[in-house]
């Protein structure tokens, strides 16, 4: 039986993202599988509250606005693998993401396919393109939003329906993912606890932009910086996806007097995203060669640290015979402050070949990608968990990966680490896990038989646990 409050939980970020991203990243995917959950692990708990989606109004004064669990489902479905139904109005035309998915697949892929010195002049080319078709799409989005009559609300089944109604005192309003990216969250998080009584309780990923801005844009770090001073000291309780990013709140917290109302609480990160894949019968085109890859799945930016693993197969190169030395392949797409590495890579023909960039997979591609690699690199130097490693021994695949944060955290001990500061150090355990391969099946034997995932069901109940104490502790005051 449901208590007597709500947990609102707000997705303001999510829509917001996908105004301008054809496909989520990893927080925006990590948010989709705790609320492809949260309901049923809701309905469970004797105690917990009823819960609804929320985003901002259309104006200041209006603070929610209702949403469907079926809404965020079917924007996933549509974004996920650049997949698009059509209502009955538009069955005979393609939407715009629907072309721009064609236009990526067909266009960037046979680029790909070019020698290094074509392919990546034409890559950037094709890629910035498409940047400004997606800009224009949501121009003429917003456009037709200022044009266009209100819509009318659709008709939901009793199931279906967000709570009636303005939110009451000892209410809670659940911050998940990337709300930083509204201007002046905190302020209208301030405004909504004058306004309605009720408590914040907010999910931190990492603090990144705000204790190592190098490695980030000179935008984010300034609006980040804002949103987390205006944001953290109207919160009642913080939840971290790891215990480094606990400690790190709490170091950030003490050194500029925010005051926390009770300690940072560490919640269980599911593994992996989605149902276990499936191979398809056929290996989709262009990919590299089953077992003669290892594996880098990310976006190319400064802090994923793609400059040493460029340097670790420099080396390689040079120590041993071409035929022993497997492709390393990067699998997402290009991101900030790489334009040396990019240049590097460039000037010496991606390594004759023995690096490969594999321009944002599809769903299906990487998963082929994870079946068909000898095992997976994850060189960053900072991270809030880490999911490409716990997503490389969801998919069976052991990782070789940095020390740093909270990494080792996500790989435990089937997981082999190095400094990722020390290149002779990350040198050392690359080439000895390459050069024994027979100790790198055993090793996949045992990543295979002996991991353990953490089902999305204990982050959810872990969650629900957190916000059901805010009430009471709200309450109870």
């Amino acid at each position: 039986m449901h208590a007597d409050y709500t947990i609102w939980i707000d997705v303001e970020d999510i829509f917001r993202y996908f105004e301008n991203n054809s496909r989520p990243s990893g927080i925006q995917r990590l948010v989709y599988e705790i609320l492809h959950v949260i309901r049923k692990q809701a309905a469970a708990k004797p105690g917990i509250g009823t819960l609804a989606l929320t985003r901002r109004g259309q104006d200041e004064t209006q603070l929610f606005s209702s949403v469907s669990f079926d809404d965020l489902e079917n924007l996933f479905a549509a974004r996920a693998d650049e997949k698009v139904t059509h209502d009955s109005h538009s069955a005979s035309r393609p939407r715009s993401s629907s072309l721009l998915g064609h236009l990526r697949h067909t266009v960037i892929k046979r680029i790909e396919s070019l020698p290094p010195e074509l392919a990546r002049p034409l890559l950037m080319i094709a890629v910035n393109q498409l940047r400004v078709l997606r800009l224009l799409r949501g121009s003429a989005k917003n456009r037709l939003k200022r044009t266009s009559p209100p819509a009318k609300p659709q008709t939901r089944n009793a199931a279906q329906t967000a709570p009636t109604g303005l939110p009451k005192p000892g209410d809670i309003f659940l911050i998940l993912g990337a709300a930083w990216s509204e201007p002046e969250f905190g302020e209208r998080l301030a405004r909504m606890r004058t306004a309605y009584g009720i408590q914040p309780v907010l999910l931190l990923s990492d603090l990144i932009p705000a204790i190592r801005p190098e490695w980030c844009a000179l935008s984010l770090i300034r609006d980040f910086k804002h949103w987390l001073d205006t944001t953290l000291p109207q919160c009642s309780h913080l939840l971290a996806i790891s215990h480094a990013t606990a400690k790190t709140i709490e170091d950030y917290t003490r050194k500029h007097r925010l005051p926390l109302s009770a300690p940072v609480q560490t919640i269980p990160i599911g593994s992996g995203f989605g149902p276990p894949r499936t191979m398809e019968s056929e290996r989709p085109k262009g990919l590299p060669a089953p077992n003669s890859y290892v594996l880098f799945v990310s976006t190319i930016e400064a802090r994923k640290n793609h400059i040493l693993a460029f340097r670790i197969w420099r080396r390689l190169v040079a120590d041993l015979p071409a035929e022993q030395v497997p492709t390393l392949v990067f699998a997402g797409r290009v991101g900030w402050l790489v334009s040396d590495l990019m240049q590097q890579l460039e000037n010496t023909q991606w390594l004759r070949g023995k690096i490969r960039f594999l321009c944002d997979p599809s769903d299906i591609e990487l998963a082929h990608l994870y079946d068909g690699c000898l095992f997976t690199l994850f060189p960053s130097l900072f991270e809030g968990w880490g999911l490409p490693v716990t997503e490389s021994l969801m998919n069976g695949k052991p990782c070789v990966a940095s020390n740093a944060t909270s990494i080792p955290e996500a790989g435990g001990s089937l997981t082999r680490y190095f400094d990722p500061e020390n290149l002779d150090d990350a040198y050392r355990v690359v080439r000895e896990t390459i050069e024994d391969r027979d100790g790198m099946k055993k090793w996949q034997d045992e990543v295979r038989t002996q991991f353990r995932p953490t089902p999305w069901e204990d982050t959810a109940e872990a969650i629900l646990d957190a916000c059901h104490a805010a009430h009471t502790a709200g309450t109870a005051s």
